[in-house]
């Protein structure tokens, strides 16, 4: 399966040739992600309940528990990821006014990802 290259915040990807890039595998799971932990709630008008809405939450109090679960809930429902191997979420803050968001999951390659996310 593919998908049309984009991150979110940013335009869509170019191929070399100027058309739309098209992604596959781990990168493709990478960015749905990370749409997927970008995206507030009620956004997208097609599935309301789609998204995280990590960046609504950057000012706010920081509850490291809620966003570890709501990180944790997002996940489970992301089809490039195997829900049979383990998810680990960690949630941290270096310094005050800031939080570090580290993911693990195995794709459906069978591969180990990380990715990580910081405010501040």
């Amino acid at each position: 399966m593919s998908d049309l290259s984009h991150i979110i915040g940013n335009d869509l990807g170019l191929s070399a040739s100027g058309g739309p890039a098209v992604v596959t595998g781990a990168e493709r799971t990478r960015q749905s992600v990370l749409r997927r932990l970008g995206t507030n709630a009620g956004d997208y008008i097609w599935q309301t309940g789609y998204g995280a809405g990590l960046p609504a939450r950057v000012g706010g109090v920081v509850d490291t528990a809620g966003i570890q679960a709501l990180v944790m809930a997002q996940m489970a429902l992301e089809t490039g990821v195997d829900q049979t191997r383990p998810i680990g979420v960690n949630v941290a803050q270096p310094a005050p006014g800031q939080v570090r968001l580290d993911i693990s999951y195995t794709d459906t390659t069978g591969a180990v990802q990380a990715l990580s996310l910081q405010t501040g």
